[in-house]
């Protein structure tokens, strides 16, 4: 294994064997062997069922790859592979560096043992002496900010205090691969900004993150690689906007739940008419969005536009308490049926971060908007400078629909020239 490698994964596979009732497992068990030895056909008592099949990446030092797929397409199964948590079926991996993981929420705490006593045992199973682990207790509490809970039975824990000492004490063990299965969504913003903070920092550091998400967005923002799964089966590996498509691809034939916002990809679509503090995450107080508008050049702020005008989509902004810095800003387009057409950043485009120390506007200008007919709509937002983390965002705004004159079907019109000739026949 290269020294410049943190995790190799080759043709990786788990299977489960699933019974129909208790006592086939018995029968698996004992029959097979006594036809062995008569002679006689092995018989199978159980159905097979493959969580991950035929998987193989590279992870190098320093680098982050994204991990995508539907609920059940088999990405926490491939993590606790490459933990140690479960042994492979099929396929080989090797591992080098000290991973630290966040899979199931407590894993890995004892109920019956305060937060402090967890944090010290788990010391202690990282070979940390008395010393350092009084010195990293201090670090892990102040992180974690649960107050008086840090003495009290983590059984009594909510989701959240749970959320903040496993992070806590995960990014304190000083790891040099992180690996994180969507625990933060439980906890509260606050500590989720503060969290996604210290992914940055760590980042940075050189430490190499594996980090699943539905979030194609947020993957393709700071990853520079992903893996695409889908019932447990590899359906690409490489660069995260190559993967950011196939994974909407994924997506496409549950059309009903995701025009609703129930689909797997939440982030991208939600049921709000308009961003206000109550739908402004995770800083919902530092800045809204408002006066989403979209217009064109011949008549002005519209919802019917013919394709191939030149649209505008703006909105403003309000900035409320202290200013915020390092931002970006977001723009996706939409079928009404929940097609993802369209979405660019700020950052995407190149342009620096954002300070923000008032409240201020946005435009964004389609020179030439090629759509076929149909409804459409729009989401505006603002993230952090990366993209990982969403502050404010407005969805589904300025519903519109497009008239072509049948010109095309599809979604796009794309420019193009006909050229129809004669030939000799057999020519």
């Amino acid at each position: 294994m290269s020294s410049d490698l943190a995790v190799v994964v080759h043709g990786l596979g788990k299977c489960y064997h699933i019974y129909d009732h208790p006592s086939d497992r018995l029968k698996q068990f004992l029959l097979p062997r006594a036809a062995a030895v008569a002679g006689l056909q092995i018989p199978i008592y159980f159905k097979e069922f493959w969580a991950l099949k035929d998987t193989s990446f590279e992870l190098r030092k320093g680098e982050s790859i994204g991990i995508l797929g539907k609920n059940g397409s088999g990405k926490s199964t491939l993590l606790q592979l490459i933990t140690g948590t479960l042994t492979p079926t099929t396929g080989s991996m090797e591992v080098n560096g000290k991973i630290s993981a966040l899979l199931e929420l407590g894993s890995g705490f004892n109920p019956e043992f305060t937060g402090r006593e967890n944090v010290v045992l788990g010391g202690a199973l990282l070979g940390w002496t008395p010393a350092q682990t009084q010195e990293k207790f201090s670090h892990i509490a102040a992180f974690a900010d649960i107050g008086e809970f840090m003495d009290m039975p983590v059984k009594t824990y909510s989701s959240g205090m749970y959320a903040r000492l496993a992070f806590s004490a995960a990014i304190h063990g000083d790891p040099e691969i992180l690996v994180v299965d969507e625990i933060l969504a439980v906890g509260d913003a606050a500590f989720q900004s503060k969290c996604i903070q210290r992914i940055y920092r760590m980042m940075d550091d050189g430490v190499s993150v594996l980090l699943v998400s539905h979030d194609a967005y947020q993957v393709r923002s700071i990853c520079q690689k992903a893996l695409v799964l889908d019932n447990g089966e590899q359906r690409f590996f490489g660069s995260a906007a190559r993967a950011m498509d196939e994974y909407l691809v994924l997506l496409s034939p549950e059309k009903s739940d995701v025009a609703k916002g129930q689909g797997a990809d939440d982030s991208l679509i939600s049921c709000v008419d308009d961003a206000s503090e109550d739908s402004a995450s995770p800083q919902a107080f530092a800045i809204t969005i408002h006066d989403v508008e979209m217009s064109t050049l011949n008549h002005g702020v519209t919802d019917v536009i013919n394709s191939g005008d030149q649209v505008k989509v703006r909105f403003v902004y309000r900035v409320h308490g202290v200013p915020v810095g390092n931002l970006s800003f977001v723009v996706n387009l939409y079928r009404e049926d929940g097609l993802y057409i369209f979405g660019t950043t700020t950052a995407m485009r190149g342009m620096p971060a954002f300070d923000m120390h008032a409240n201020g506007w946005v435009e964004i200008e389609f020179p030439a908007l090629k759509l076929v007919s149909g409804s459409y709509k729009w989401r505006v937002a603002v993230n952090d400078g990366r993209g990982l983390q969403i502050i404010a965002e407005a969805v589904p705004v300025c519903p519109f629909t497009v008239e072509d004159g049948f010109r095309a079907v599809g979604v796009v019109d794309i420019d193009h020239a006909w050229t129809v000739g004669a030939s000799q026949e057999g020519g």
